[in-house]
């Protein structure tokens, strides 16, 4: 390995707020290893609609499948099949190497064996048969329906995969966040693609290269994470912060925060269950001055945007272009476009002072 030779991993989850409310299971599930060989983390989100009342059962079942199909590949997959390879994104439809659509075909097929072995030894009640209403002989499996993202991370190579909503962010060597694995563009609103469906082998997307071009830090989350901040520069904050909770708290201090954090999160943003994930390497000590320089660009951005509201309501002021009630508005804008003017410079000044 040439870069980021230590390397750490974490994982946690939430029960969702709503969840609490109504006295439902937790549905997320997420796990992460390292070992002399390999590094994985893997983030899965049960459905929460009515039909997938076993979810719950299906991401945990699904989690540890994963993390054994991972970890077989990363033993019998020679390095040189990925090592040196450049950073590369593969999409729906596009042509996927044939040791990864082993890898992902070896995940469904687990995955049903799974839960096919748990419905075997846990007999759908007749109340539960009614709500599953099975069209096909794969129907049942709906009923333990979820999502998936994961990561891989070796000596030679590293690669992530996706089925389904969440997001996974990364961070290049520069400090700057980004999101490596191609989105799926029937994941929209409350729908998204499953590992449950009869196409599922087909609908995984993934990136993958040599460790030259691996991130210095990988995240993933499910999609209560990515529905609590409105603007994805909002949810690239959000790892970019926990980037430099490791990079100045430590690994415990940072993985504790964050279990604190997340139920508060979900109480304030999307009320759905929560769970993160992810790897990072020893690069991210160093990284705290380029993370800092990315949030405050970011904000400075705004601060631009805010600026140019500002001149271009007193254009509209001083041309006449308002009547009373118009104006009137137009002076409230003004003063909340002053307020948040004041308070993003305040928020730059204490990023500034971070690295001062």
């Amino acid at each position: 390995m040439t870069i980021g030779t230590e390397l750490s991993c974490f994982d946690c989850r939430c029960q969702g707020e709503s969840h609490k409310a109504t006295g439902k299971p937790c549905q997320d599930y997420s796990l992460s290893e390292t070992t002399a060989y390999h590094t994985i983390a893997i983030v899965s989100d049960g459905h929460g609609g009515t039909r997938y009342f076993r979810s719950e059962v299906g991401s945990q079942l699904l989690t540890d499948v994963t993390r054994k199909c991972l970890a077989e590949f990363a033993e019998g997959t020679p390095a040189k099949v990925f090592s040196g390879k450049p950073y590369t994104a593969i999409g729906i439809g596009e042509t996927m190497p044939h040791r990864l659509q082993q890898l992902f075909g070896a995940i469904v097929v687990g995955w049903r064996n799974a839960v096919m072995e748990h419905a075997d030894h846990h007999p759908l009640s007749d109340d539960e048969q009614a709500i599953a209403v099975p069209q096909n002989e794969h129907d049942w499996e709906k009923t333990y329906g979820c999502t998936l993202i994961a990561s891989l991370r070796t000596p030679s190579y590293w690669l992530a995969f996706q089925v389904g909503d969440g997001k996974c962010v990364a961070l290049r060597a520069d400090g700057t966040p980004y999101e490596p694995i191609p989105w799926d563009d029937r994941c929209f609103l409350n729908k998204t693609t499953s590992i449950c469906d009869t196409d599922a082998p087909s609908r995984f997307r993934c990136c993958y290269g040599g460790i030259d071009t691996a991130p210095v830090a990988i995240f993933l989350g499910s999609d209560g994470i990515d529905d609590s901040f409105g603007e994805e520069d909002n949810l690239y904050n959000f790892y970019v912060q926990l980037a430099k909770g490791f990079s100045q708290e430590g690994h415990e201090a940072t993985v504790k925060d964050l279990e604190q954090s997340l139920p508060i999160l979900s109480k304030r943003g999307s009320q759905d269950d929560m769970s993160v994930a992810g790897v990072y390497d020893s690069r991210i000590q160093s990284l705290l001055l380029q993370l800092v320089q990315w949030q405050v660009g970011r904000l400075e951005v705004k601060r631009d945007e805010i600026e140019n509201k500002t001149a271009k309501t007193w254009r509209s002021i001083i041309k006449g272009k308002f009547n009373a009630t118009d104006k009137k508005m137009a002076y409230n804008d003004l003063t909340r476009y002053a307020k948040e003017k004041v308070e993003l410079n305040d928020r730059i000044k204490k990023l500034k002072q971070e690295v001062s």
